[in-house]
């Protein structure tokens, strides 16, 4: 009988890339199954909810915003967009004994306009599933831009044409403000936002997932964190506005999130580590 490694020889290279990525598949969904199980209800690690802020008038100018505070603030549709997030909240977070999950346990909050305007919309709507009070994190700000703020994607493409496309292409390598780059600064300060959070969310004596209303680019990095992907990871997730994404920890204390999925407006599967490595991969593959 022909061995394994002569049968594998005779297969046309079309096959073999096929097995190859059949069994990279299986052992995904093994590997996702495995984390699934440290967060299926009953053996319930930390959950965090994280919202992004609603669409703001930098938003829809499409200006850099960065860290910006008092000018930025919400549109029409971006408070349109936090009313939903609360609208969302109430119908999910019922507080009757037939509910699985009946309030929010702990809430964080940038300490930026935007996102805190967005919180106070939302409250208005689910005010009986959040707690009275908001933990306002100075780790949770947006992205710091620095000389960029309030200017234009416009406007800086043309007076810095090189950064600009950096920031598109490589922005783990971008440096503002004469200081390290950016987004590693971003990526080192959402992993102590996630150590804060955690901390607060295992003493509080709510239960619940937590809520965290913050911003797209800290949405990102905050997602990339919990996972244990580098900063190179950046451009690799989206968080549009007033969406709500989830973040799963296991219990046995891990320094990664087990699991992520999107919750709001849109929903989708839970999603592993190693998913978002082979999607990376995959991406890297594409001409």
């Amino acid at each position: 009988m022909a061995s394994s490694s002569c049968l594998t020889q005779k297969l046309p290279s079309k096959w073999l890339r096929k097995i190859t990525r059949v069994t990279a598949s299986l052992a995904i969904a093994v590997a996702t199954f495995q984390s699934l199980a440290a967060v299926l209800p009953g053996t319930l690690g930390l959950r965090f909810l994280l919202a992004r802020h609603g669409q703001t008038t930098f938003n829809a100018a499409k200006r850099f915003q960065g860290s910006m505070n008092e000018e930025p603030v919400l549109t029409e549709k971006g408070v349109a967009q936090a009313r939903e997030l609360g609208d969302w909240l109430s119908r999910r977070f019922c507080p009757d004994e037939t509910s699985a999950d009946r309030q929010i346990g702990s809430l964080f909050v940038s300490p930026l306009r935007r996102a805190r305007q967005t919180l106070d919309v939302a409250r208005k709507v689910a005010s009986e599933v959040l707690p009275a009070e908001a933990a306002v994190l100075p780790e949770l700000r947006e992205i710091d831009l620095y000389e960029w703020e309030g200017r234009t994607q416009a406007e800086v493409n043309a007076d810095s044409p090189e950064l600009f496309r950096l920031w598109k292409t490589a922005a783990w390598e971008l440096r503002l403000g004469g200081g390290r780059p950016v987004v590693l600064d971003l990526w080192e300060r959402a992993a102590s936002a996630w150590g804060l959070m955690r901390q607060a969310a295992s003493a509080s004596n709510r239960e619940g997932p937590s809520l965290v209303v913050a911003h797209g680019t800290l949405g990102k990095a905050l997602l990339g964190t919990a996972l244990g992907l580098p900063a190179q990871a950046f451009r690799h997730f989206t968080l549009q506005n007033g969406e709500v994404v989830e973040v799963a920890w296991p219990e046995t204390g891990s320094d990664q999130g087990a699991l992520w999925r999107r919750r709001h407006p849109e929903t989708g599967p839970w999603r592993s580590l190693l998913d978002e490595q082979a999607a990376l991969r995959g991406a890297s593959e594409v001409p």
